[in-house]
């Protein structure tokens, strides 16, 4: 039975609209030929301005939406690449100073070199000698 009843077809009853209104003038006191709305020309005319506009309007409006959003972005960009700049800058700045040093203490090494070696001899010398002396000294007053 169920099979039955979803292989058929079903037929609908139902009214079709027209597809597009009818328009009919009248003159005050005559009979509508219809039920419906009846409008002036005043009213149809603001209903085609409404129509025409509405579109119009919707495009300014979005148009605004659109150009406030991008400048709100371009705000951002701006303040972006301004930072980046500053810090860029900043980095650099700091890089000339580290190698402005650096340049600085090299020229110091070259006037005063680190070299002490005859310093270390004499210290060697002189540590040699003074534990000779103990020794000897001490080997003395063992034997007494």
């Amino acid at each position: 039975m169920a099979l039955i009843i979803a292989t058929l077809p079903v037929v609908v009853f139902a009214q079709e609209t027209e597809q597009e209104g009818r328009l009919t003038t009248i003159n005050m006191g005559e009979p509508a030929p219809y039920s419906g709305i009846l409008l002036d020309s005043i009213a149809i005319a603001k209903i085609n301005v409404d129509k025409k506009y509405s579109l119009l309007k919707y495009d300014l409006q979005l148009d605004l939406e659109i150009k406030k959003i991008k400048a709100g972005y371009d705000l951002r960009l701006a303040t972006l690449q301004s930072q980046h700049d500053s810090l860029e800058d900043k980095h650099n700045s700091l890089l000339q100073i580290k190698n402005d040093e650096i340049g600085r203490l090299r020229d110091l090494l070259k006037d005063n070199p680190n070299d002490y070696n005859h310093w270390w001899l004499a210290g060697g010398v002189a540590a040699g000698i003074v534990t000779s002396i103990v020794i000897f000294y001490a080997a003395v007053e063992i034997q007494q």
